[in-house]
């Protein structure tokens, strides 16, 4: 049995703990939670006896054992949440993003190390079934060895008026974005060297940050991935997954919310043989989340999705953040 302490009871807080309940390997011991509307939210909708909330963190630390924390704090909290755990010696599993400074990131990453806990981050989208499809398909040569792929989101993003989501700058490729950038690099199966951003906003938008972008991020063996997004379209939408397209030299692999396709034509005038790709059966994102990571206690492992692996989906954020703030391209290792 995995004793949990549960830190922050937001919306993605009451999610989580919905997912823990689901199992018979969790216990949650007690939550944590600031703010009494929250907390009031919890004990009333959710039924959690009032004396399994703590005020703070250090409380809870002080009065209950416990094996990990399942930190779904704000951005801005995690490296707090987590140096605590680590110096309780709990293991932490962490809601992304990582940080929302990525010297502050880096920092909590060593911390973990040197603690020797266990410390992942929570990047559910790559569990999915079309990922985890296409990474298989494409590692079995299905189109060869990809040279492009192109992404494209448009969705109505946190439509939340007075949220951080709309008041902070460039929220959507931190928040949202660290999604598909990870995606990008569970797939494609590689790590990006450069990237070039332009950011604007649309003038019907709610976002006071920029909301819209065009990203272009290019790898050591010449693939080019671009990014494509409106966080304010009010016409058709993607799915959350994206619209994608990955082209390779034995034809190409496509996905949208309708489904995942083979295409193969070969400069002939033959009709396109486009194909359904069967998709892998798999748990729901959260599920498959907590046994990797329980999975990586067990067998003293790195989980996938460690926070020094998420490093490198955090650096693509930060780095193409700074390619929009000042006009050209970055190079990752810039970031150190």
């Amino acid at each position: 049995m995995h004793k949990c302490i549960v830190t922050g009871l937001g919306g993605r807080g009451l999610h989580w703990l919905n997912q823990t309940k689901q199992r018979e390997d969790v216990e949650i011991v007690v939550c944590v939670e600031p703010m009494e509307a929250n907390r009031q939210r919890a004990v009333e909708r959710h039924n959690i006896p009032q004396e399994k909330i703590f005020n703070s963190f250090d409380e809870a630390l002080q009065n209950v054992q416990a094996d990990f924390v399942l930190d779904v704090t704000p951005p801005a909290v995690h490296h707090e949440v987590a140096e605590k755990a680590f110096a309780a010696g709990l293991h932490v599993l962490g809601e992304k993003p990582l940080s929302d400074n990525f010297e502050t990131a880096r920092k909590v990453v060593e911390a973990g190390k040197q603690s020797g806990v266990k410390h992942m981050i929570t990047q559910n989208y790559r569990f999915g079934a079309q990922p985890r499809t296409t990474r298989k398909v494409l590692a079995e040569g299905i189109i060869g060895q990809p040279g492009q792929c192109d992404v494209r989101f448009y969705i109505p993003w946190a439509d939340f008026p007075g949220s951080h989501y709309v008041t902070q700058p460039y929220m959507l490729i931190n928040d949202m974005m660290v999604h598909h950038f990870d995606l990008m690099r569970y797939v494609l199966n590689e790590n990006p060297v450069s990237v070039q951003a332009i950011t604007w906003n649309q003038p019907w938008g709610w976002h006071k940050g920029d909301a819209a972008h065009s990203i272009v991020f290019q790898f050591a063996d010449g693939l080019v991935a671009t990014h494509v997004a409106c966080g304010c379209a009010v016409g058709s939408q993607t799915g959350w997954n994206g619209d994608w397209r990955i082209e390779g030299p034995q034809g190409s692999i496509d996905w949208d919310k309708e489904g995942t396709w083979h295409s193969h034509l070969h400069r002939t005038q033959e009709k396109i043989n486009r194909q359904p790709v069967q998709h892998l059966a798999v748990p729901t994102s959260e599920q498959a989340i907590l046994d990797e990571f329980f999975a990586a206690i067990k067998e003293d492992r790195q989980p996938e999705c460690s926070a020094e692996d998420n490093l490198n989906s955090l650096a693509m954020v930060f780095a193409a953040i700074q390619s929009a703030k000042e006009g050209r391209k970055v190079e990752l290792s810039e970031l150190g």
